[in-house]
């Protein structure tokens, strides 16, 4: 009876999204809505693919294992949306562009828009794996799937939802997102508070051995790092200012930006109590702290209400992909491939949608690494070095183009971060 609740759940909240996009004629309209988002649909857009997998899942893993600086993604996240708002929004909405990298290419060509849009697309690449091992460990909870048959079912749904309506689709599954994102974490930790006795009590409980309400607890050097990277990356990530691109107007590109700010991290810091009640209770989680949230929503609520939670988490990931997959999508059309013929240009970016689906499926079927918080920050990290300062660039500083040490440097830094991350470090 649950799983067949689970599947009404997830139809009921995908044929709205579906639906929205039935106006769909075209790329632009696919990747832009025609520019016509108000505030609250931006805001709708920049949550319903930032919070997702990593902000829920991954930051109550993480508490588990380290406290409070699990909250660094939320946290970073709303920073980086106030950022966007008080600078970068009224530029940006401006242009007139449809990607980041085309703006970026204003100043520095068309060279470089091709260079920093292939990076930018393989950091939310990276994003998009995190989301189906994030969605696939809800459906291995409430089906019994293995590995393999859930995230094959996770990348098609993902597919359903990215390719049937486009930005549209993103803005509805949004709106739905914010709502039940706050039913489902804010249960979960009223919940957890009233189990605890409270927040004196759960301190007085968890091991000492880590500064649980540091956000610095894993390490300074590596949580500093992390925070810039999440500021940095959400600032240069094609599918959050994709949101601005679709904006109505400036006012409402910036009113969206600040309504993500305000929004985004009490989910976080509720995931982090969560994460620092099931370390206290339930020491037997330690070997599968990927299903820490999972694993509350089905032991503390009756059954029927869990599965309905769990189909709600799985929609919030799922949305999550959706966003990014648009992203990722958008940019190697517009920036990296040539110039495409008018006439079947939304039926190449379906095509385009599904090959990226089906590369991300196999690298998650290779079971690399299954952390769903450090496949996100490798992702924010590999963006923000190709995109943040040529950004910031062509944004605070003009008539950047004649200073060739500078161009180098551009080109040279998105190279440099990922040797020292993937083999240094």
């Amino acid at each position: 009876m649950e799983k067949i609740l689970f599947i009404i759940a997830v139809t009921a909240i995908g044929i709205p999204v579906f639906l929205s996009g039935k106006s769909i004629s075209t790329e632009k309209d696919f990747s832009l809505a025609d520019r016509k988002a108000s505030s609250f649909s931006v805001a709708a857009i920049i949550i319903g693919t930032l919070v997702g997998g990593a902000s829920t899942i991954g930051t109550v893993q993480l508490a588990y294992k380290f406290g409070l600086s699990a909250w660094i993604f939320t946290l970073g996240s709303g920073i980086a949306c106030l950022l966007l708002g008080l600078f970068f929004a009224r530029p940006l909405r401006k242009a007139e562009t449809t990607t980041v990298s085309e703006y970026i290419g204003l100043s520095l060509g068309e060279g470089f828009r091709k260079y920093s849009s292939i990076f930018t697309s393989a950091g939310i690449f990276v994003h998009i794996i995190a989301q189906i091992l994030a969605s696939a460990s809800i459906l291995i909870v409430v089906f019994h799937m293995s590995l393999k048959e859930a995230s094959i079912t996770s990348a098609a749904i993902l597919g359903i939802f990215t390719l049937s309506g486009g930005i549209k689709s993103t803005a509805a599954m949004g709106k739905i997102k914010i709502v039940i994102l706050y039913v489902v974490i804010l249960s979960c930790f009223l919940i957890a508070a009233f189990k605890s006795g409270g927040f004196a009590d759960l301190s007085s409980q968890l091991p000492k051995n880590i500064k649980w309400f540091s956000l610095f607890s894993y390490g300074q050097k590596d949580a500093a790092l992390d925070l810039l990277s999440m500021v940095i990356g959400v600032l240069a990530t094609q599918t959050y200012l994709q949101a601005i691109f679709s904006a109505r107007s400036v006012s409402e590109a910036k009113k969206g930006s600040f309504l993500s700010a305000l929004l985004i991290p009490p989910i976080g810091l509720m995931g982090v109590f969560i994460g620092m009640y099931l370390k206290v209770s339930h020491p037997e989680l330690e070997s599968v702290t990927t299903a820490a949230l999972p694993y509350f929503i089905e032991n503390y609520f009756p059954a029927a209400l869990s599965t309905l939670f769990m189909a709600f988490v799985f929609i919030i990931i799922i949305g999550t992909g959706s966003g990014l997959t648009l992203g990722v999508i958008t940019n190697i059309y517009r920036d990296i491939l040539p110039a495409q013929n008018k006439g079947s240009q939304l039926k190449r970016v379906r095509i385009i949608g599904i090959i990226l689906l089906m590369i991300a499926l196999a690298v998650v079927l290779l079971e690399l690494n299954n952390v769903i918080l450090e496949w996100s920050y490798l992702s924010m990290g590999i963006r923000g070095s190709a995109i943040f300062l040529p950004l910031c660039l062509c944004i605070f500083i003009k008539r950047i183009t004649v200073n060739k040490k500078v161009r180098i440097l551009l080109y040279a830094t998105p190279i440099v971060y990922l040797i020292l991350n993937l083999i240094i470090i």
